[in-house]
């Protein structure tokens, strides 16, 4: 391969250091925990939507590198986003314009691979060098897909760690405009925090939009460089994805509905496909982190009802995106969206004229949870929750926060804002608070 090409990824072999437009100045906030993990013998590998920061992590974990006084030269990078290459074709260039020995001969040695699910066969590549090199260090990363899910857990079986980057979490996004209000404080500063809230959700949590202002270029990118280079160019490579006008229809649907049960008849009738197609697409879509779906939770069993899947954008963001310049979001949307998105959401609960917004698993505990942007009237969440044989669960909403007790049940009343800041210490503390006798085991 063409030399220039790693001398232009490792400028460090010729500077000794990367430079910091590579780096960003903001660590992420469980940085230092992927830090360790270099000491580790395990593959690290960065997985996760695009655009959120996988390749600034890549840079600053290699600069920490060269900070603590690792040898340049023993340290690779490659983007296989940027240049199409054999992964043995970019190792054997590297061992002789950089390394200049046998990498049996190097020591410890420092290989990230970007994008890693465009080589071919890369993870029996990989692993090859993994079981023959002791010494080396592998860090990789790719956007989610089936290929990159499979053959880590397969091929590398035992011998990778997989990280999840997320976009930024909202405490990050406000870190990052210099505003940290600590949990106690939090119920006090709606005033500041509500249209900062929604800020975020317009922004989707993606480093290169912190500090954008104009609403066009922010919906722009998040449709162009994020959502459209995924349907475009990542599912058809990784999938064989010929209808592309199924898949562009399809995912505009479900992106301008948040929380669209999923009928795969109706589906395959009004686009005037098979179902199984439909079904491909979607699991597709939510392989490359463009959706997600939540299932419907069945009381006292294992396992969920495959029907009555719900969709919503993996962000809300990407709903916003997809309106008109001059269409107002819906705000009840956009709350339910963006509560899914906070708990990673996997279950909600609808039986009849009985539903409950979602469902979660903490632990042991089942937490109910409604999400109300407006109304305040609680008689529809308290009567499925008695359908459930809960006792205690949580709403969603504004104000402050509050517990309320409502007849033999227990209310959690939580900003939205708030669980977005303190997800953890929300959940835990109602745990805590309605106490082993209110709370919901599984089972129960």
């Amino acid at each position: 391969m063409d030399e220039r090409v790693l001398f232009r990824f490792n400028e460090w072999w010729l500077t000794g250091r990367v430079r910091e437009e590579l780096t960003g100045k903001f660590r992420r906030e469980d940085y230092e925990s992927w830090k360790k993990s270099l000491n580790e013998r395990e593959i690290v590998l960065f997985y996760g939507l695009r655009r959120v920061g996988k390749t600034t992590t890549m840079y600053q974990l290699i600069d920490d590198l060269l900070k603590s006084g690792a040898d340049p030269e023993k340290i690779l990078y490659f983007s296989f986003d940027e240049s199409s290459a054999d992964i043995e074709e970019v190792i054997r260039t590297y061992t002789e314009i950089a390394l200049k020995k046998p990498l049996s001969e190097a020591g410890r040695v420092y290989i990230f691979l970007d994008e890693i699910q465009k080589a071919g066969s890369w993870e029996n590549k990989v692993k090859i060098y993994y079981d023959l090199y002791p010494d080396i260090k592998f860090v990789i990363s790719g956007s989610s897909s089936i290929n990159l899910a499979m053959g880590s857990s397969e091929t590398l079986a035992g011998r990778i760690i997989r990280v999840k980057i997320e976009p930024l979490s909202f405490g990050e996004f406000c870190r990052l405009k210099n505003l940290d209000v600590p949990y106690e404080k939090i119920e006090y500063a709606q005033d500041f925090l509500g249209p900062l809230f929604m800020e975020y959700l317009e922004k989707g949590g993606f480093p290169e939009l912190v500090e954008a202002t104009d609403h066009l270029k922010i919906r722009n990118y998040i449709r162009s460089i994020v959502i459209d280079r995924i349907v475009a160019m990542d599912l058809p490579q990784e999938f064989g994805v010929r209808d592309m006008d199924l898949l562009r229809r399809l995912m505009e649907l479900l992106l301008q509905n948040p929380g669209m049960i999923i009928n795969l008849d109706k589906l395959a009738s009004s686009f005037r496909r098979n179902r199984i197609t439909i079904s491909n697409f979607i699991s597709y879509m939510e392989y490359a982190f463009v959706i997600r779906t939540v299932a419907n939770y069945r009381p006292g069993k294992e396992a969920s009802s495959r029907k009555m899947k719900k969709v919503y954008p993996y962000l809300p963001a990407f709903y916003i995106s997809m309106l008109a310049p001059v269409e107002i979001p819906d705000a009840g949307k956009i709350m339910e969206n963006a509560v899914a998105t906070i708990l990673s959401a996997e279950y909600y609960y609808r039986e009849g004229n009985n539903e409950i917004d979602f469902v979660l698993r903490h632990g042991s505990t089942i937490i109910p949870i409604e999400v109300k942007s407006g109304d305040s009237d609680l008689s529809e969440f308290l009567k499925a929750l008695r359908r459930i044989n809960s006792r205690s669960g949580i709403v969603i909403g504004r104000g402050r926060i509050t517990m309320e007790k409502r007849g033999d049940l227990i209310v959690l009343r939580c900003p939205v804002h708030a669980l977005a800041m303190y997800p953890d210490r929300v959940l835990n503390d109602f745990i805590s608070n309605v106490g082993d006798a209110s709370a919901n085991k599984q089972g129960s």
